[in-house]
């Protein structure tokens, strides 16, 4: 019962700070936190199946015709990257961490800025757009502006979710040995 717990926890994570920053038109996603507990936490499967099952609540919750399905390559980018830290005993300092976010943060950047300057002219919904916009305005390619623009907030929202999922580690894990002990 501990992994769907932790799994549901993490969905619900990530549900509640996506909404949080919709309502609050903040320049981030907040959507993926949840998703890099699990991938840290729980392993590769449980994290890949936040990733994706969070883009399909979104689908639901707000109602959309397949705009936030298509993010979930950048969540399953996150799980990657996060796991293939930890497989390599890279995730056990601040300065591992930083670095592994910054990875998941350019990848999360590139990836999100090609399926937005594609998929949805760059135009998403989120807070990122209006500095989307006023870099076409300047000159930039839709591509590039879909790119740059996602770069700082990633930064910032992937050095969240990776170092959440750095502090949730060891707690989580504590208390999965625990609830594994027989009861006397």
């Amino acid at each position: 019962m501990f992994v769907p717990a932790v799994v549901t926890a993490c969905l619900a994570l990530n549900l509640g700070l996506s909404l949080l920053n919709t309502a609050w038109n903040l320049p981030f996603f907040l959507d993926s936190i949840g998703t890099a507990i699990a991938a840290v936490s729980l392993g590769l499967l449980p994290g890949l199946f936040v990733a994706v099952a969070t883009n399909g609540l979104f689908e639901l919750v707000y109602r959309a015709s397949l705009t936030h399905l298509p993010f979930a390559v950048c969540g399953v980018a996150t799980v990657l990257i996060v796991r293939a830290f930890v497989a390599r005993g890279a995730f056990a300092s601040v300065g591992q961490v930083l670095v592994a976010s910054l990875a998941v943060a350019m990848a999360n950047a590139i990836l999100g800025g090609i399926i937005a300057a594609f998929l949805f002219g760059g135009v998403t919904g989120v807070g990122v757009d209006y500095l989307v916009t006023g870099l076409v305005a300047s000159g930039q390619s839709l591509l590039s502006a879909s790119f740059w623009a996602r770069v700082p907030a990633n930064i910032i929202d992937k050095t969240f979710a990776v170092f959440a999922a750095f502090f949730a580690r060891e707690p989580l894990q504590r208390l999965a040995s625990h609830l594994a002990r027989p009861a006397h």
